[in-house]
């Protein structure tokens, strides 16, 4: 059983999110309320409970949308050793402050590691969500950081991804040969440049990304360049509806990582695909830094981005 967490709803006449405030404030159900429809992944074996901080990301329920913040994958600060960060940031595994009011809800969480505070307010307005966020540093120096939203999209049918073809890619990582050769721990190639959509498998077979097939049994991230994308729109072929992508300035890339029947191994393996916006290329806050894709927030500073979700229906005429 799910354990005994409080549980926010935001609603409209049009938007209704369910959210877990104890939980780094992870929306668990997204839905526009013209379909019976729920968007977000949700995992039936595995219950959401209180993670502990700075805790295995993987041992816990994933599902939904959490926010990861300031970094993703588990590397060493390059600039203070005594700073740790924690598998896929500290922010989903922490209770946020929470403030309601009609349309909205404005949230904040205070870091461990560094005097930041993350905040994230959604604001709904007729079929369209609206992500804004601020860090403000309380410290003395500077820091650095990247952030990558992390919603998770159930898959009961065919999807399409939509996003200008030749847009510069990245490789993260791959389990499935489809971005090319794996290795033994799915990183050979890894940040290797590639072109959206098509690219080449580990046996020479074309791989087109933009069309998402639920048992692939493949699990594999690109990290697209956001630069000349007007919008990215996830595509549900079965419903005739997808949801438009929309990024601020200071995004610099999306993440798409493909989950097609592959992960976790035994006998409940899941079905999702994951839409990213990122303030970085790669999953590792040092590798961003040295890649120029990171963040620096100077002493009393306060940076802002933001994206938006948007219910679209499909021309089919």
């Amino acid at each position: 059983m799910t354990e005994s967490l409080s549980e926010l709803v935001l609603q409209t006449d049009s938007i209704r999110l369910t959210l877990l405030p104890e939980v780094g404030c992870k929306i668990t159900k997204l839905e526009f309320l013209r379909y019976d429809f729920q968007w977000l992944w949700q995992d039936e074996h595995r219950p959401v409970r209180r993670p502990e901080f700075c805790g295995d990301y993987a041992a816990y329920d994933i599902s939904g949308f959490d926010e990861c913040f300031p970094n993703i994958a588990i590397s060493k600060y390059p600039l203070d050793d005594q700073i740790k960060l924690c598998d896929h940031g500290e922010v989903w595994a922490k209770p946020w402050r929470v403030e309601m009011f009609e349309n909205s809800i404005a949230t904040s969480v205070d870091l461990t590691a560094m005097p930041l505070t993350f905040k994230r307010e959604i604001v709904l307005s007729k079929e369209t969500i609206n992500f804004i966020y601020e860090v403000i540093n309380t410290g003395d120096i500077s820091y650095w950081y990247m952030w990558s939203a992390h919603p998770l999209f159930r898959l009961p049918n065919n999807y399409r991804i939509l996003v200008p073809a030749g847009q510069k890619m990245y490789k993260e990582f791959g389990f499935g040969g489809r971005l090319g050769p794996d290795g033994e721990d799915g990183y050979q190639g890894h940040l290797s440049e590639l072109s959206w959509p098509k690219v080449n498998s580990d046996t020479g077979l074309e791989i087109d990304l933009s069309e998402v097939v639920p048992d692939l049994g493949v699990t594999d991230k690109v990290s697209i360049e956001t630069s000349g994308i007007q919008e990215l729109m996830l595509i549900n072929e079965e419903l005739l509806a997808g949801l438009s992508f929309k990024f601020s300035a200071e995004i610099n890339h999306v993440g798409i990582c493909s989950n097609l029947t592959a992960w976790p191994a035994g006998p409940h393996p899941a079905t999702w695909i994951a839409i990213e916006p990122m303030i970085g290329i790669s999953d590792r806050l040092d590798e961003n830094i040295k890649l120029g894709a990171a963040t620096e927030i100077g002493q009393g500073e306060t940076h802002s981005w933001n994206f938006s979700i948007t219910l679209v229906d499909l021309d089919t005429n």
